[in-house]
């Protein structure tokens, strides 16, 4: 166990998982409308979340079809009328194809509605026991399981594809070692650190935040990642927040100026992985004060004084390139071999197409 993985955090999980198999998943993330249930393999418990709508608005950490379709149209679109076009163009058979392998009502595998779900590491008969447990309880639709890389998890793609698993291409992400010396003496590092000590603003931790601080906290996530960004990215709920701030399922942060809130983050951790799901600050405020650059400086910080590996998600790669990211693939893997040979074909058509398709636009673009 980490240093930041304590049983507060543990018990917070637990929490999670009552709370959203009583609620559904729009309990903690609003644009998240799926049921949530419990598999019965290994400790501990994981969720499995399933569709209950299927809506243009939809988070990618939900759906599919979201993540393969309307998060790439919707990027493309600010990139360039070709990009626009080619997205356009492909949309309809990937549309196509998405429903033909039944992945809308796929189930999602230890999936906690985040943008990087962290695994553990699984051996062959655990993760046999998981499918077997899980496919005879919901035998009638693919299973999935989003965030598979090989740099996180040795073995478990390779793993994955032994069993039957297609691993289909999802994002390009970047990893970093916080513990290397030589990423602290990175120029972009050094002026990052250098900014987050001298900029005058306060850093609050997750023992100085109160419940008051919440939605201050919901508006600057919002106001990145949702208004500047995509809403598709999940919308997480004033719930969720104080289910972090009272059993620390992910350590909230905050970056004060003058006393107002003007930055969050949030820095969750597994399996000696650190990840950032909730990341955001006030964009009306001048670019001059350089809120994000402290923002992954004081993730980078946090990361190497727990002795965690640092996930930096996906986007902004020449940014994350230049504060140690290392560009790696990363996969869903989805697991159809129970389903009839029309959805199987589908699927292996789909992994086909985003395997030659997909995979270098986000090796250029991601």
């Amino acid at each position: 166990m980490s240093r930041l993985e304590n049983p507060l955090q543990l018990d917070g999980h637990a929490q999670w998982l009552a709370q959203a198999r009583q609620f559904g998943g729009q309990h903690w993330v609003a644009n998240a409308p799926c049921t949530v249930c419990c598999s019965d393999a290994g400790t501990p418990a994981i969720p499995v979340t399933r569709l209950t709508a299927l809506r243009p608005e939809d988070s990618y950490v939900a759906s599919p079809r979201a993540a393969w379709l309307h998060y790439p149209r919707q990027e493309a679109a600010r990139r360039s009328t070709t990009s626009r076009w080619l997205a356009n163009a492909a949309g309809g058979p990937l549309g196509g194809l998405i429903s033909a392998a039944r992945l809308d009502s796929a189930w999602h595998v230890n999936n906690w509605l985040i943008s990087t779900n962290l695994h553990p590491q699984w051996c062959e008969s655990e993760l046999t026991l998981l499918t077997d447990t899980l496919l005879a309880r919901q035998p009638d639709a693919p299973l999935l399981l989003r965030n598979v890389c090989e740099a996180v998890n040795p073995g478990l793609p390779a793993l994955l594809q032994a069993q039957g698993w297609q691993l289909l291409p999802a994002r390009q992400v970047y990893l970093c070692q916080p513990g290397d010396a030589a990423v602290w003496q990175l120029p972009n590092v050094r002026q990052d650190q250098k900014l987050l000590d001298g900029s005058g603003l306060t850093v609050l931790g997750p023992a100085q935040l109160r419940e008051a601080d919440l939605p201050a906290l919901q508006q600057c996530y919002r106001l990145l990642f949702l208004e500047k960004h995509s809403p598709l990215n999940p919308d997480f709920t004033l719930a969720f927040l104080r289910l972090c701030l009272q059993q620390r399922f992910i350590d909230l942060y905050a970056l004060t100026l003058d006393g107002r809130i003007v930055g969050c983050l949030g820095l969750y951790q597994r399996y000696g992985w650190a990840s950032s799901p909730l990341l955001g600050y006030d964009t009306r405020l001048p670019a001059s004060l350089g809120l994000y650059r402290q923002l992954m400086a004081l993730q980078l910080r946090l990361a190497r004084d727990a002795g965690l590996q640092l996930h930096y998600s996906s986007g902004a790669g020449d940014f994350k390139r230049r504060r140690g990211g290392q560009a790696q693939l990363e996969y869903s893997a989805v697991f159809a071999h129970h389903l009839h040979g029309r959805h199987r074909l589908a699927l292996s058509t789909l992994a086909t197409l985003l395997h030659r398709a997909a995979t270098p636009l986000l090796q250029r673009y991601g």
